[in-house]
């Protein structure tokens, strides 16, 4: 079913040149709904580079904000007051039928404080819809300083009268849904919406020569042990490098790429945790076709983080042929099954992290990895967006938005789902 000319305004703050796995994926799905024929539109953070439109196709326009740091997490960008109310006259001038908001708080807590388009989308009854990328309520327990806004949140309700203001929000997972339900956010719908370019990784891909940059000619032969993603607190990455040195006493020839960046101070933190334990390396962020290389190249995947909404670089290691050593938690233990195709322990547990560790690495992995390969095929870009096509197509069809915002909590639309 073609869009016919529907103009879809996605508001985001991850985006390129950021190089998350949300900024991928909202990337990614501008193209997708682009090439389906919608007009797309982005608000996107500048970076503090200027701003510019930047007309990338003809369906698909990426507008960039004046932009300033996130003072939660300074490598996030989130737009400014002033932002905000030009943003809204964009969208006035662009008139969408849609208007999507991902990650809200960050756009309107310690920010903005607005809500951009919003009188907008009452003023022509255009939905206007939250999309939940990011488990801030539970990971801002990790970070010091920063465990007050999880207590006040909770006491004030103070993200369910926020989220309120929207029509519906649109959760990934289960797990995503369950921690809106929590902050006492009742108007969602779970769309199974992330995915992954699954093309990029492959098992072919695997070769040692990649590793070459980190491990010394005595460590070639090291099983290796990688982490991928941003070096937050809320991915507990010191977990796994106590893990690792628990493992490392037990058997010497392995090694432990942690692949990623993030903020000076976490950064530093994991450097001291580290320093004690031989074979570890920060390789910073890789990217594009280094980074699929080199995943593609280790031996093991360990993601220890409970509060992942969904998990791209689970699904990115499952895809590259790689074993996952993760958690029983959040919604990565909604697609993994225990010794199947993963491996699946207790979240915040070192000891059995470490042994877990140490049993993937023993154990022949053949029927594993080829069911992970099978089941990592369900969680491409395409699935995703058309998971979203398909509740798109419902609310913008004459008459039906209200039936399907005002549906129950948790349901999904059609076969979504």
């Amino acid at each position: 079913m073609t869009a016919s000319l529907k103009t879809l305004a996605f508001l985001v703050t991850a985006f390129p040149p950021e190089v998350s796995g949300s900024a991928h994926f909202n990337w990614a799905r501008a193209q997708w709904f682009a090439e389906q024929g919608y007009r797309v539109i982005v608000f996107a953070p500048d970076w503090q580079n200027g701003t510019e439109t930047a007309p990338v196709s003809e369906n698909l326009i990426i507008e960039r904000y004046p932009s300033q740091p996130w003072i939660p997490y300074k490598l996030t960008y989130v737009p400014t007051v002033q932002a905000a109310r030009a943003i809204s006259q964009q969208i006035e001038r662009y008139q969408p039928d849609l208007i999507v908001m991902t990650d809200v708080e960050r756009y309107f807590l310690l920010s903005a404080w607005q809500l951009p388009g919003r009188r907008y989308a009452r003023d022509n009854q255009v939905p206007y819809l939250a999309e939940y990328h990011t488990d801030v309520y539970n990971f801002s327990s990790t970070y010091p300083g920063w465990q007050w806004l999880r207590s006040v949140v909770r006491q004030l309700k103070l993200l369910s009268h926020l989220y309120h203001q929207l029509d519906a929000t649109i959760c990934p997972s289960k797990a995503a849904s369950q921690s809106c339900q929590e902050m006492g956010i009742k108007n969602t719908h779970i769309i199974p919406f992330f995915g992954t370019d699954i093309s990029t990784y492959n098992p072919e891909r695997r070769n040692r020569k990649w590793l070459e940059p980190w491990l010394t000619p005595q460590a070639q032969d090291h099983k290796t042990i990688v982490f991928l993603g941003r070096l937050g607190f809320e991915k507990r990455v010191d977990l796994l490098i106590e893990a690792f040195a628990q493992l490392k006493r037990r058997r010497s020839n392995c090694s432990l790429l942690i692949v990623g960046d993030g903020p000076a101070d976490v950064v530093a933190s994991l450097k001291k945790v580290a320093e004690p334990v031989a074979d570890i390396h920060f390789t910073g962020f890789l990217m594009g076709e280094t980074k699929a290389n080199v995943l593609a190249s280790c031996d093991l995947f360990c993601s220890p983080s409970p509060y992942e909404t969904f998990g791209l670089t689970v699904v990115e290691a499952m895809a590259s042929g790689v074993p996952v050593v993760t958690v029983r938690s959040g919604a990565v233990a909604e697609y993994l099954i225990d010794q199947k195709n993963a491996y699946l322990v207790t979240p915040n547990d070192t000891v059995e992290l470490g042994d877990r560790l140490e049993l993937a690495l023993n154990r022949d992995n053949t029927a594993l990895i080829q069911q992970a390969l099978q089941d990592a095929s369900h969680y491409s870009v395409e699935h995703g967006c058309q998971n979203l096509h398909e509740y798109y197509q419902q609310l913008l069809r004459p008459n039906s938005a209200d039936q399907v915002l005002v549906s129950t909590p948790n349901s999904l639309p059609s076969r979504v789902g």
